[in-house]
């Protein structure tokens, strides 16, 4: 199974240049918590989470008005369409992600994929459930979380 089966293709953007405030609006109209970053020409230059919010912008004292390119992952990991379902569960196991922006051949923005996305194919359920366990370990580990066990009114803000 290919990706543009699975994948988003209506997905919401904003620019660099764009505020902490302007995210947090968007993923809360629309009830997502991932943003591609993209420049005027639609090629992503990053993503921004919830969590990139919290962790990134209000922990570090980032005002509502900084900038999304203060705080957003520049390490954008991309997948195309033709490509198979199986290198993307591959992609987010190895990368340790839920998402992966999809990009054309010239590199522009033309969806997303979501690891939930490939769970709701048949064909893709096996290695997604794989790339979630393989994520959901690693992303559980104690050790490695500074704010592990952290209650949300002790987060140093």
């Amino acid at each position: 199974m290919k990706v543009a089966d699975c994948m988003t293709r209506s997905v919401i953007t904003l620019k660099p240049h764009d505020t902490i405030l302007d995210a947090s609006k968007k993923m809360n109209e629309h009830g997502i918590g991932f943003i591609p970053i993209t420049n005027n020409d639609n090629t992503p230059v990053g993503v921004v989470t919830d969590r990139d919010i919290i962790i990134r912008g209000i922990a570090q004292g980032k005002k509502e008005n900084s900038k999304l390119e203060d705080i957003m992952s520049t390490n954008v990991i991309t997948i195309k369409p033709d490509d198979e379902v199986g290198l993307a569960a591959h992609l987010m196991s190895d990368h340790q992600i839920r998402r992966l922006v999809v990009v054309d051949d010239e590199g522009k923005l033309v969806g997303v994929l979501a690891l939930g996305d490939l769970s709701t194919k048949k064909e893709s359920d096996t290695m997604a459930g794989e790339a979630l366990s393989h994520i959901s370990e690693i992303s559980t580990d104690k050790e490695s979380n500074p704010h592990h066990g952290t209650k949300v009114w002790e987060f140093p803000l």
